[in-house]
C-alpha cells in the first residue's frame, strides 16, 4: 500500500516547500530590496541584486530579467570580466529554467566557460562553486527530458568533485542526496542507501545542520520504505523526530509526518498512521502547498482501504479530486478516477461506479480500451443485477455467450480498425517524408547554389583585392613617388612657386587615393584573418569600424588557430554584414561582438543599446539582402540564428555552430 501511497506523492511533485501567496512574495520580496539600498559597496551590491533576481527567477522573469541588469549597471566596466560575465550568464539561465529549458542549457555552458577561464584568486573559489551549481542544475534539466540517469552522471563526474574540490561539505553533502533522490526515482534503493549514508556522515555533528538533517532523515526513511526495511525506516525517522525538537518551524515537518505515517501504516497501527497525517495535513495547509495535500489526502485514502474502511477511503477520495483536476498530471487522474469507481463498487454505488469508470477509461491509452470495455460492462451488470436480479439469472447463460460473441466481433473489429489505422499512418508518413524530401532537396539545391556563388564571390574579391593592392595600388604608388621626384629637383633648383605647391597638393591627393585603395582592399579580402587568425581579423574589423560616437568591445574566448578559411570567411562575413546592420539603424553608442568555442560548438552574438525593433513586426517580413545573407550562410553550416530584439530596448543576436563536421 505504501509504495502506491509514494507514488502519488512523487507524481504530485512536491516542489513548493516554502509555498507563499502572491501578496506574500511580492512583500518578501520588494523587503529585499529595500534592505539591499542600503549597500554602499557597489559590487556587494550587485551580486545582492543577482540572489534577489534569482529569487524571483521561480515566480516573476521580467523582474528576474530587471535585477540583473541593475545589477551589470552597478558592476560597470567589472562586468566585462570572465567572473562576472560567468555570472551574469549564470543568472540568465535561471530565469529560462521553466520558460525556455534549451536557452536555460546554452547560457548555462557560457556561464561554464566563462567560470573556468582566468578567474583572480580572490574569486576562485566562488567560480567553483558557481560552476557546481550550474552543472546541478544543467543535470536537473537532463532529468525533465526524461535522462535520470545523465542526470546521476552530472552529479558524480562534474558536481561532487567540484565541491570536494573546494572543501564545501555541505554542497558534497545535497548533492549526495540528490543522487540518492534520482537513484531511488530510478527504483534503485540500495544504492540510494549508500548515497543517503555518505550525505548523514557528512553532516554529523556540524552546527546549524538542523534543516539538512531533517531532510535527509526523512527521505532516507522513504527510501527504506521502499525497499521494505522497515526497522532501519523506524531507526531514521526516530531520529528525524529528534532533530525536529530543535527546529519545530521546519517547513519540511509535514513531510515527516506524511512519511511516518506511511510508516505506522505498514504495521497495522492505524490509529498512530492517521495521527501523523493529520499532523502532515495541516502543516501543508498552513503552508498553502496544494500538492503536498494532495499526497496526504491519498496517503489516508489508502490506509482507509487497507482498514476495509471503504466509506471513510471514499470521503478522502473526494477531497483529493479538486487537487488533481486542477493539475495536468493524467497519471494522478487516472489513479485517482479508478480508485473512485472501485471504491464505489465495494460500497454497491455501480452506478456511481461506471461514471467515475467512464472518466477513468477516457484518460488510458488504446491498448487498455479493450480491457477498459469489459470493466465497464461488469460494472453495469452487477447495477442491473441489483435492479433485476431475477430476470438475469433467466437468461444468464444466454448472456454469456451473448458476451463472447460481442468480445469476438469486437476484437475482430478492433484488429481491423487496428490495421486500418496503421496502414493509414504508414501511408501518411510515406507522404510526408517524401514530401519533405523533396522540400529538403530543394532547399538545398538552392543553399548548394547560394554556397556555389559565396565561394566564387570570394574567389571574386580575392582575385580584385589583390589586383588592387598588387596591379592598381603598385602603379598609384609608382606615380606618387615619381611625382615626388619631380617635387623635389624643383625645390632645389628654383623657389617655391604656385605650380609646386599644387604638386605637393596632388601628391597629397595621391597618398590619400592609396590608403583608400589599400583599405578596399582590406575590407574584400582582410590579409589578417588569411595571416593571422580569427581573433585578430574579428579585433581589426571591430576597431576600424568604430566611431566617435559609438564604441564596439570585442571580446573571443577559446578560439583555436586551425579553422578552415571557408569557416574563417564565412564567421567574418557574418559579423561584418552584423555590424554593418548596426551602425546603419540601430542608432546605438555601444556594440559587444563576443565569439568563444566551447564543448564542441563555436558561438556568436552581436548585442547594442540601440533602438531595436520587433523581430516579429512587418519590418521583419520584409528583411533586407544583409539579413537574408546571414540566414543563408548560417544555414549553409547548419547552424542556429535566434534574435533576441524589442522596440527600445536593444538588439542581440545569438548564432550556434556545431563544429563536427565543419573544421
Amino acid at each position: 500500500m505504501y509504495k502506491l501511497a509514494a507514488l502519488l506523492a512523487y507524481l504530485l511533485s512536491i516542489t513548493q516547500i516554502f509555498a507563499q501567496s502572491k501578496e506574500e512574495l511580492k512583500h518578501y520580496g520588494d523587503s529585499l530590496y529595500q534592505q539591499l539600498q542600503h549597500i554602499d559597496d557597489r559590487e556587494e551590491k550587485a551580486l545582492a541584486l543577482l540572489d534577489l533576481s534569482f529569487f524571483w527567477s521561480d515566480y516573476d522573469a521580467a523582474k528576474a530579467r530587471q535585477y540583473v541588469a541593475e545589477s551589470e549597471k552597478q558592476l560597470g566596466d567589472k562586468s566585462k570580466t570572465n567572473y562576472y560575465q560567468g555570472l551574469l550568464h549564470f543568472y540568465r539561465a535561471a530565469i529560462h529554467f521553466d520558460i525556455d529549458p534549451i536557452k536555460s542549457k546554452q547560457q548555462y555552458m557560457q556561464a561554464d566557460s566563462f567560470l573556468r577561464q582566468d578567474i583572480p584568486k580572490k574569486n576562485s573559489l566562488a567560480a567553483t562553486r558557481y560552476r557546481a551549481r550550474l552543472w546541478g542544475s544543467y543535470g536537473a534539466l537532463l532529468q525533465r527530458e526524461g535522462n535520470p540517469s545523465e542526470y546521476v552522471q552530472v552529479l558524480l563526474e562534474k558536481v561532487i568533485p567540484m565541491a570536494k574540490q573546494i572543501g564545501d561539505s555541505t554542497l558534497m553533502g545535497n548533492n549526495y542526496q540528490n543522487v540518492a533522490m534520482a537513484l531511488m526515482n530510478l527504483e534503485e534503493y540500495d544504492k540510494a542507501t549508500t548515497y543517503y549514508q555518505d550525505a548523514l556522515a557528512l553532516l554529523k555533528g556540524r552546527t546549524g545542520a538542523d534543516e539538512q538533517r531533517l531532510t535527509l532523515f526523512v527521505n532516507a526513511a522513504r527510501n527504506a520504505l521502499f525497499s521494505e526495511q522497515h526497522s532501519y525506516a523506524r531507526t531514521l525517522l526516530d531520529s528525524a523526530a529528534n532533530t525536529a525538537k530543535s527546529i519545530p518551524t521546519s517547513s519540511y515537518l509535514p513531510i515527516y509526518h506524511n512519511v511516518a505515517g506511511s510508516y505506522w501504516e505498514t504495521q497495522r497501527n492505524f490509529d498512530r498512521a492517521n495521527f501523523h497525517f493529520e499532523k502532515a495535513l495541516a502543516g501543508a495547509k498552513e503552508q498553502h502547498n496544494n500538492d503536498m495535500v494532495a499526497s496526504i489526502l491519498f496517503s489516508q485514502f489508502e490506509a482507509f482501504q487497507t482498514r476495509n474502511q471503504p466509506a471513510r477511503a471514499m470521503a478522502k477520495l473526494r477531497e483529493v479530486l479538486p487537487y488533481v483536476q486542477e493539475k495536468s498530471s493524467l497519471k494522478n487522474k487516472q489513479m485517482v478516477y479508478y480508485n473512485l469507481a472501485h471504491t464505489a463498487s465495494q460500497l454497491g454505488k455501480y452506478e456511481e461506479a461506471t461514471t467515475w469508470y467512464e472518466q477513468y477509461k477516457q484518460l488510458v491509452d488504446t491498448i487498455l480500451t479493450d480491457k477498459g470495455d469489459a470493466i465497464t460492462l461488469e460494472l453495469e451488470k452487477k447495477y442491473q443485477t441489483a435492479e433485476k436480479e431475477n430476470e438475469l439469472l433467466r437468461v444468464k447463460a444466454a448472456n454469456q455467450q451473448q458476451q463472447l460473441a460481442i468480445q469476438r466481433t469486437r476484437m475482430v473489429a478492433g484488429i481491423f480498425l487496428l490495421t486500418t489505422i496503421v496502414l493509414g499512418m504508414l501511408s501518411y508518413m510515406w507522404y510526408t517524408a517524401l514530401k519533405n524530401r523533396k522540400r529538403l532537396a530543394a532547399q538545398k539545391e538552392q543553399l548548394n547554389l547560394f554556397n556555389a556563388m559565396l565561394q566564387g564571390q570570394e574567389r571574386e574579391r580575392s582575385r580584385i583585392a589583390r589586383d588592387l593592392h598588387d596591379g592598381l595600388g603598385g602603379m598609384l604608388a609608382s606615380v606618387k613617388l615619381r611625382l615626388s621626384a619631380v617635387a623635389n629637383r624643383e625645390s632645389k633648383t628654383q623657389p617655391q612657386t604656385a605650380s609646386s605647391t599644387d604638386l605637393y597638393t596632388i601628391i597629397n591627393q595621391m597618398d590619400h587615393s592609396v590608403n583608400e585603395l589599400r583599405r578596399i582592399a582590406r575590407n574584400m579580402m582582410p590579409e589578417s584573418l588569411l595571416y593571422m587568425g580569427l581573433e585578430a581579423s574579428l579585433r581589426d574589423l571591430c576597431n576600424a569600424m568604430a566611431l566617435p560616437h559609438l564604441q564596439i568591445d570585442f571580446q573571443a574566448s577559446n578560439l583555436r588557430p586551425d579553422y578552415s578559411q571557408s569557416f574563417l570567411i564565412a564567421v567574418y562575413r557574418i559579423v561584418q554584414e552584423l555590424l554593418t546592420n548596426a551602425l546603419k539603424h540601430s542608432d546605438a553608442s555601444q556594440i559587444w561582438v563576443q565569439c568563444s568555442e566551447a564543448d564542441g560548438y563555436f558561438y556568436i552574438s552581436v548585442e547594442d543599446n540601440g533602438k531595436g525593433f520587433d523581430p516579429y513586426g512587418e519590418e521583419m517580413k520584409q528583411e533586407g539582402i544583409g539579413l537574408s545573407n546571414i540566414r543563408n550562410r548560417i544555414e549553409i553550416l547548419n547552424g542556429h540564428l535566434e534574435i533576441d530584439a524589442a522596440t527600445g530596448k536593444g538588439a542581440a543576436f545569438h548564432i550556434q555552430f556545431k563544429l563536427e563536421g565543419i573544421i
